[in-house]
Formats: structure tokens, C-alpha cells, sequence
């Protein structure tokens, strides 16, 4: 089956909807061998033995889009967001169902497709223009405000192999631009640029739809697809699982992302009990995390109220006065996000206005309120030491882990922490409105 045969490209006409994927699946063959399963597959064709297996990227998928809207789809990676989009663009074929698309289509996929590595920026823009079916002439029309907004400087004449890939974003977004499609397909064209790069491009998009034409969008910017979208779509495991306003979708998907996240630690949340120095006078016998009822979690969002529970004997006196720091590490990349203390010297920025006065029992449990808790969209692990003056009582290291999760808004992976904040103006005089 060609993929003329699959995507329709019908005229604009009177028809609502810009495109129409109706009972849409994808299949994969996924061989053990990249070379020699194809070959085998190829030489051994009158045998029974299969040298791949089926993947099946997209099921069953039906959606459509109507003429001016701008619609987000988000999922995680993995879900067929990208192969959906290649499909409606026309670069892949179905295996089942029909797309039909009703318009001049641009799609803006990938980095680097379109454009010769050696060719100059300049050049790529001739290059691109062609592919999308312009005329020299409009070309060469169109040239001066393409390289106007990609803002490439001397760039624009230097190859295309040695642009960074926020550079490489600049000139494709700014060449498939050019050609005011009636429908444009974007995915992730906005994840490499700057941010100054990236609110032009929004605004251009926007620009675009309230010109009447329609967009596709798909981004893992939760906060560009409640900006820039009208409706957003969720995809999970090759299926729409859910569609509707764009925050209903983002609260949708950061629900379905929090509870896989935190699936994902429970399977290896159970603490790390030995003791890695100290005089073992104190020791741990659980580490957990409990909810503002008293419920043991394994996860939360970033700006609830959490308890970490520290269940401890010890063989010291009874009343023996300690100590107690608790540090937090983000695992990913082992980024110290600082430590919490029994002791108000260390605490300078906590709620704290004093020592807490700590005196162990020969058993019993030490509760660490986080109210609110800052840490952002991560997973994050524990450092525990108890002591008195000199005297290290326990040390432990990756005590237990637990998933922060977005709430709203709320949650960028570049940042380490979430800071809650009010703002006041007051002008040193009177203004004029």
C-alpha cells in the first residue's frame, strides 16, 4: 500500500475539519538483528520462523481537527506521538484506517530534514523553499524576511554542520514559516531554541491560527500547550486516552505521569539500611513517607505538606540529647539540594527559631515535616546522620526515594526547587493610569 493510498489530500472546501484520522494502527517489525534478521527474513522466506517480532505503535486511533484550531498533543516518550504526526504529514503509511487532510500541509518534524549539511544557511532556505514546493522566484521573495526572523547573523552564510541545534531550529522554523500553510505540524520544534526564540515562535504560531490556519502541536512543554493551544489530546501506549481543554489534559497527563513515577520508586523505594559509618549506638529501622493524614506514600506534588518518618532504636542512655540532619539528592544526576537540621545554626532559611531539643529513647520515631514541599517534577534520595558534638552515632546514604510530582504548573526539571512567593509594588508616588 503506497501512502498516496492512506492520506487524502482533498481540497479546502466547505468541509470543518482540516483532518480527519479515522480508525488509524501502525505496526512495526522489530528484528533482534538490525542486518541479518531482514536478510534471514528475506533468504528464509518459505520457513515458518519468525526473526522479529510485532510492535504495535499506534491502535485504533481516530481523531479530528477542525479548520483555525491549534490542538497540543502530549504523551510521554514512546507513545506515538511522533509516528501519528508522520502519518497525517504523509511519511509513513497506515496499516489500517485512512487520514484524510484537507489543505496545504507543512510539517516541521525533525532537525536536520530538509537541509544539506554543507549547503549555507542561505542556501538551505533555496533548498528548504523547493522541497515545500515554492518557486525560485517566491523564494527569493520570501528570503530576506526568512532570515529577518531567524536572526542568524553572519550564520546565514556559514554551514548548515556547524549551526548548534538551537541554531538549526531557528532556520527550519523560520523556512516552514514562510509558506503560511493552511495547516502547519509541529513536533518539539521549540524544545532546542531560546527562550526569546521560543516566545517569537509562539506568537508566530498564533499569529498563523488567527490568520484561519490550523495547527498541530505536540510538545512535553506542559505550560506552551495551555498557552498556545485550544484543545489538547493525551496519548499513552499508541492510543487516545483522553481529550478536551488543554488544562484538563495537562492535569490529566500529570496525573498518569505521577502515578508511573511513583510505581517506578516503589519498586526500588526500600531504604538502604546499612549503616555507612558511625558508632551504630543509633540505628534506623525504617525510613518512609507519610501524608498530611498519616498514610504512607511514595511520592507527592511540589507544594503539599509531607512527613518523612524515621523509625529508629538505640542503645544510648535514655535522654541522651542528639542531633539530627536530614539531606535531600535528586538521583538523575546527583544534584545536592541541600539539608535540614535539628540544629537552627544550620536551618537559617527553615521555619525553625530555635534548636529542637532531640532526646532519644531506646526506640522511636523522628518526624521531618516538609511544609510545603519545594522539590520540583524529579526523583529524589536521602543522606541521615545522627550525632552528638564530634560523636557520629549513624550515618546512611540513598535512604529510601520518593517522586515529587508537577502540580499545574508548578515543576520545571532545569530548576531545583520550587519557591512560593508574593509580590508588592509600592511606587514612590502617585501614577497616572
Amino acid at each position: 500500500m503506497s501512502i498516496s493510498d492512506v492520506v487524502i489530500k482533498e481540497p479546502r472546501g466547505t468541509v470543518d475539519y482540516a483532518i480527519e484520522v479515522r480508525n488509524v494502527s501502525k505496526n512495526f517489525k522489530l528484528y533482534h538483528s538490525a542486518i541479518t534478521g531482514p536478510v534471514k527474513e528475506l533468504l528464509f522466506f518459505w520457513k515458518r520462523e519468525k526473526y522479529f517480532k510485532s510492535f504495535r505503535a499506534i491502535r485504533n486511533v481516530s481523531l479530528t481537527v477542525r479548520r483555525g484550531e491549534i490542538v497540543g498533543i502530549v504523551g510521554p516518550n514512546g507513545a506515538g506521538k511522533t509516528t501519528l504526526l508522520k502519518m497525517i504529514a504523509g511519511l509513513l503509511p497506515t496499516d489500517e484506517g485512512e487520514i484524510v487532510v484537507r489543505g496545504k500541509l507543512t510539517a516541521l518534524l525533525a532537525l536536520g530534514v530538509g537541509v544539506h549539511p554543507e549547503f549555507s544557511g542561505r542556501e538551505n532556505i533555496l533548498f528548504g523553499g523547493l522541497l515545500l514546493g515554492m518557486s525560485p522566484e517566491t523564494i527569493e521573495a520570501k528570503t530576506p524576511g526568512i532570515v529577518e526572523f531567524a536572526e542568524l547573523g553572519d550564520f546565514i552564510d556559514r554551514p548548515f554542520r556547524t549551526y548548534s541545534s538551537g541554531m538549526k531550529a531557528r532556520l527550519l522554523f523560520s523556512i516552514s514559516m514562510s509558506i503560511d500553510p493552511d495547516i502547519l505540524i509541529v513536533d518539539e520544534a521549540l524544545a532546542t531554541g531560546d527562550s526569546y526564540f521560543v516566545r517569537k515562535c509562539a506568537q508566530r504560531i498564533a499569529d498563523l491560527c488567527n490568520s484561519g490556519a490550523t495547527i498541530l502541536f505536540v510538545s512535553h512543554n506542559l505550560g506552551q500547550i495551555q498557552e498556545l493551544c485550544s484543545r489538547a489530546i493525551l496519548v499513552t501506549d499508541g492510543s487516545v486516552v483522553q481529550e478536551g481543554k488543554p488544562e484538563d489534559i495537562v492535569a490529566a497527563y500529570n496525573a498518569w505521569a505521577f502515578k508511573r513515577e511513583v510505581q517506578k520508586v516503589r519498586a526500588v523505594a526500600s531504604s538502604d539500611l546499612r549503616m555507612h559509618s558511625g558508632t551504630g549506638e543509633v540505628q534506623v529501622q525504617s525510613f518512609t513517607m507519610v501524608n498530611a493524614e498519616g498514610h504512607r506514600i511514595d511520592g507527592a506534588y511540589t507544594g503539599e505538606p509531607v512527613i518523612f518518618r524515621i523509625r529508629y532504636s538505640s542503645s544510648l542512655p535514655d535522654g541522651t540529647q542528639v542531633s539530627c540532619f536530614l539531606g535531600v539528592m535528586r538521583v538523575r544526576d546527583g544534584q545536592w539540594l541541600g539539608e535540614v537540621s535539628t540544629n537552627y545554626y544550620y536551618n537559617p532559611v527553615s521555619q525553625m527559631t530555635e534548636d529542637y531539643e532531640l532526646r532519644l529513647g531506646s526506640s522511636g520515631e523522628i518526624d521531618v515535616l516538609f511544609s510545603p514541599l519545594l522539590a520540583l517534577n524529579d526523583e529524589y534520595s536521602f543522606w541521615l546522620m545522627i550525632q552528638n558534638g564530634p560523636t557520629v552515632y549513624c550515618e546512611y546514604k540513598n535512604l529510601g526515594r520518593f517522586f515529587s510530582g508537577r502540580a499545574g504548573n508548578i515543576g520545571d526539571r532545569n530548576a531545583a526547587y520550587w519557591q512560593p512567593c508574593v509580590f508588592e509594588h509600592r511606587p514612590d508616588r502617585e501614577m497616572r493610569t
